[in-house]
């Protein structure tokens, strides 16, 4: 099957799947107001790639079928591969604003990585390399859209799973002719409702410690379908206003809210076929290092952190204008701080992609170290942008109506009380009901949480950076040239006026 249609997928999610949320189970999610926005989203972005004008830029040629699949399916072979990779992703990023974290393209290039670097799966326990390259082409050639956990539920945080033993945590309890068997629970699978499948792998970043793992029923990894038997997913409340009495008052929120939801595993049968890991006690290892896919994972992330800067840069400057407060020196700065954080972003995308470099699995990645650079920073940057655009707003994004009072009994008063000298009021209304759905709202709370720890503990991750920085080499700077300065020091120098001296001795 080449590149899906928005039709097809809908069709796709009208399947058995097991999906809670606010105290019920939703039978179909391409009807629910809490879900369908999104899903509405997700097919869009799969319909462009029928697009005349973007099936070049979106999509490749299969090098199975020859059908058209998508372009985050590629395996680079060189980095104008990493790049075109990379324009395929803003393509869809600029349409969402950047606030999709989990678009289809987050698992495909991680995914693709993975099959890249099948050999890392031959593993004493179990060889999963098979079975990993032929998963990435059954997503690939069938376009499919997936999710993922990584994390275990927080029950007890001050050790790893692997250290402790719970009934909490997902595990191994059982293994048959067909498969193994899966109880537990694992977090947090954003897109669980509107996905294909899901993959469970070990934790992307590991737990410093050098202790015995106790045992290895929480070692695994695998992909299964949403609607599997015994899998259910328990979502939480939406944050956007589904009660709005207009789509204009929630723009954002309305049509970009994932969702997030813990995987239930009872008793699930996982078929070997689906299994690529199997009781590895360097199970995380695997996926952290061996396979080398962290960088094209933080490939999709950077791009679309470009696209999501630019449109809160976009933003600032569209309240700012609105009521002529860019004319303010202090303003302005606000307003070029904001503008150096889409520029930020967008340097790091370039630097990232322009030294690409070749891996031992004859595939290209991009550059950690820009990645790790935006991986480190975004977030907080991020939230100053939000902070610039509540500050700016201030109480105009609390102070404004909805959208729908334009047509109501008070609309003469809207019209003439909500107007401002560059807006008039249906104008400024809309712009600031965006402005609040996109720094203040519910939907803005989440989106600077998923910044922040969507791909791990910025914490460990920057530790992580500081340990594998080549630190010796700066140290040794410096040391070389206090020894140099040392060594052309002038003998007579203490002995004479520290004024004459320095004049005669640095001229």
């Amino acid at each position: 099957m080449p590149v899906r249609t928005a039709s097809q997928y809908i069709e796709s999610l009208k399947d058995d799947r097991s999906i809670y949320i606010e105290g019920e189970r939703i039978k179909d999610v391409t009807k629910d107001n809490r879900f369908v926005g999104a899903a509405e989203t997700m097919a869009e972005l799969l319909q462009m790639q029928h697009e005349k004008d973007l099936k070049e830029v979106l999509t490749y040629n299969s090098p199975t079928s020859g059908e058209s699949v998508g372009m985050s399916h590629i395996q680079p072979k060189s980095k104008e591969d990493i790049k075109a990779r990379g324009d395929a992703m803003k393509v869809w990023m600029d349409v969402t604003c950047g606030m999709l974290g989990r678009s289809p393209d987050y698992k495909n290039v991680m995914v693709s990585a993975w099959a890249a670097a099948a050999k890392s799966f031959e593993r004493e326990t179990f060889d999963g390399s098979a079975n990993i390259k032929n998963y990435y082409e059954y997503v690939r050639e069938n376009d499919l859209m997936m999710t993922h956990v990584l994390v275990n539920p927080q029950v007890d945080r001050s050790r790893p799973a692997h250290l402790q033993e719970s009934e909490i945590v997902a595990q191994i309890v059982k293994e048959t002719d067909a498969g193994i068997i899966v109880r537990g629970a694992r977090m947090v699978a954003t897109l669980c409702a509107l996905a294909n499948e899901i993959i469970v792998m070990p934790a992307a970043v590991t737990w410093q410690t050098n202790e015995e793992h106790k045992t290895t029923n929480y070692a695994f990894g695998f992909a299964i379908p949403t609607s599997t038997p015994g899998l259910k997913f328990i979502c939480r409340p939406p944050v956007g206003h589904l009660s709005a009495a207009s789509p204009m008052d929630g723009p954002l929120s309305l049509r970009y809210d994932e969702s997030d939801g813990v995987a239930v595993f009872d008793d699930v049968l996982v078929p070997w076929e689906r299994v690529f890991l199997y009781r590895d006690k360097e199970a995380e290892a695997v996926i952290r290092g061996k396979t080398g896919a962290g960088p094209h994972a933080l490939h999709q992330s950077v791009v679309r952190a470009t696209s999501k800067s630019e449109f809160m840069m976009a933003l600032a400057l569209a309240i700012a204008k609105s009521t002529k407060i860019d004319e303010h020196n202090h303003v302005q700065v606000m307003l070029a701080e904001t503008i150096n954080i889409a520029e930020f972003a967008r340097t790091c995308r370039i630097g990232a992609e322009a030294e690409a470099h070749e891996t031992q699995f004859g595939t290209f990645a991009p550059a950690m170290r820009h990645i790790s650079l935006w991986q480190g920073m975004f977030w907080k940057l991020y939230n100053r942008q939000c902070e610039i655009i509540n500050t700016l707003g201030a109480g105009g994004l609390v102070g404004v109506p909805s959208y729908a009072e334009l047509a109501g009994e008070v609309k003469g008063d809207v019209e003439k009380y909500f107007q401002t000298v560059n807006a008039d009021s249906p104008k400024r209304i809309k712009l600031n009901r965006l402005a609040y759905d996109a720094a203040l709202s519910s939907f803005a709370g989440r989106q600077r949480l998923y910044e922040q720890y969507y791909s791990g503990d910025p914490m460990r991750s920057m530790s992580l950076m500081y340990r594998m920085y080549p630190k010796d080499e700066h140290i040794d700077r410096v040391h070389n040239m206090l020894d140099d300065l040392e060594k052309r020091q002038n003998p007579e120098w203490p002995k004479q006026d520290s004024g004459a001296a320095f004049n005669r001795n640095w001229k």
